[in-house]
């Protein structure tokens, strides 16, 4: 795994990340139904800033208007501005190139997005091998000029039928960095991540319909960081499950996804601060089918509670308590063939607490809204591919909430 070691430089890239979108194929922030495995940068980083008042339901309205489905290859993209300085990106391009009849394929798997632990990337090459009783096994690596850095991911899928399968996937995050570095650093108690994933679509359901559950596990590992001054030691399991069904003629997505971290550090300037982190995030929408302007109506939740030292870029210790709930909404309008202007209403309550020692607090108990107006367009409609430019404006302040692009191309 490449180390980020400045993540507020992803911003500046902004413009040719942009750029990147238009010219290829796009996914959400940090989807937990892709491995999520133990990353350097995060437990000795830490994200680089605490989150303002509106990070969560910036998040909500840059979600992808066409989220992808489980199988589905192709780029899946969106980014937002969610500060003057800052975007909001999350981006993949996944392909398996089949050849010999299907049984062997190349993988590429391409991903810019963030976590709670900031901003990261993986590009990660490799080999898939199906058997005859239909289990795919694969080799794949996240790899870097930098050797010390450079992931191992062994994984196999075992189809039940078509349409249902179980996956277990063995991660070495820094395979080699032991004995590749030059930095005198050393991970004592090397880390590993198991990722187990539980796939069904029931028959004959349309292709957006189904149930996925995900679970990445990071035992205990320890990292002796000199360069950076202190040895961490973490441990975390990420988990996300989604239900899509259809009741009474109307489509119902429901998703969640938490987080369990801890970590330990000894700092080289004295002091052994923990760190905890706690997180839920739970979304419903329901979409009936039949009716005029094809509304939608959803309902969001997130719990956050995070306390202790929060790594080296923010270097400092406090509590973070986020509470938010949001209803959202949106209709349809039909403009051309190929363009359809979707306007989306937010309206939320949050009670949010933040404290970093020795500096003033941050909270907000109260409404928080937003008001998005995506424009969707259909750039193939043999391949289903789609454009959209959302901007968006706040509620609860007279200011701009932040422009939005994606890119949905499947393939």
């Amino acid at each position: 795994m490449r180390i980020l070691t400045v993540p507020a430089k992803a911003s500046a890239k902004g413009p040719s990340l942009i750029l990147l979108l238009c010219l290829t194929q796009v996914l959400r922030a940090a989807d937990f139904h892709v491995p999520q495995p133990w990353r350097q940068e995060a437990v000795v980083e830490g994200r680089d800033e605490p989150y303002n008042s509106e990070r969560f339901l910036n998040e909500l309205s840059f979600r992808h208007q066409h989220p992808p489905g489980p199988t589905q290859e192709g780029i899946r993209g969106t980014a937002g501005s969610t500060r003057s300085n800052r975007l909001f990106m999350d981006f993949r391009f996944y392909r398996d190139f089949a050849f010999d009849n299907e049984q062997q394929g190349f993988l590429l798997d391409i991903q810019r997005s963030e976590d709670l632990d900031g901003a990261f990337d993986r590009q990660l090459v490799g080999f898939r091998h199906t058997l005859n009783n239909g289990t795919d096994l694969r080799l794949q690596g996240d790899v870097f000029h930098e050797k010390a850095l450079s992931d191992v991911y062994l994984a196999a899928r075992h189809h039940l039928t078509n349409d249902d399968w179980l996956e277990a996937a063995w991660i070495m995050p820094d395979a080699y960095f032991n004995s590749k570095t030059e930095t005198g650093d050393e991970l004592v108690t090397k880390p590993q991540s198991l990722f187990l994933q539980w796939h069904r679509a029931p028959r004959g359901a349309l292709f957006d319909q189904g149930s996925t559950l995900s679970v990445t596990v990071s035992p205990d590992s320890e990292l002796v960081s000199q360069s950076a001054g202190l040895t961490v030691k973490s441990r975390s399991v990420k988990a996300a499950v989604t239900q899509s069904f259809l009741y009474q003629q109307a489509l119902v997505n429901v998703n969640g996804r938490g987080e369990y971290t801890r970590r330990n550090f000894e700092l080289q300037e004295g002091g052994a601060p923990e760190f905890e982190r706690d997180y839920l995030e739970l979304q419903a929408e329901l979409a009936p089918s039949g009716l005029r302007l094809s509304p939608k109506l959803g309902l969001s939740g997130v719990y956050l509670d995070e306390t202790g030292y929060f790594g080296r870029s923010i270097d400092n210790t406090g509590s973070i308590r986020r509470r938010e709930a949001t209803v959202f909404g949106s209709v349809s309008f039909q403009l051309t063939q190929r363009t359809t202007f979707a306007p989306e209403l937010y309206l939320g309550a949050g009670d949010i607490h933040q404290r970093l020692q020795g500096e003033p607090g941050e909270n907000h108990s109260g409404f928080i809204g937003k008001a998005a107006f995506p424009l969707n367009i259909v750039l193939s409609e043999r391949d289903n591919a789609t454009l959209t430019l959302n901007p968006t404006f706040y509620l609860h302040k007279s200011n701009f909430g932040g422009g939005n692009l994606q890119l949905h191309w499947p393939m």
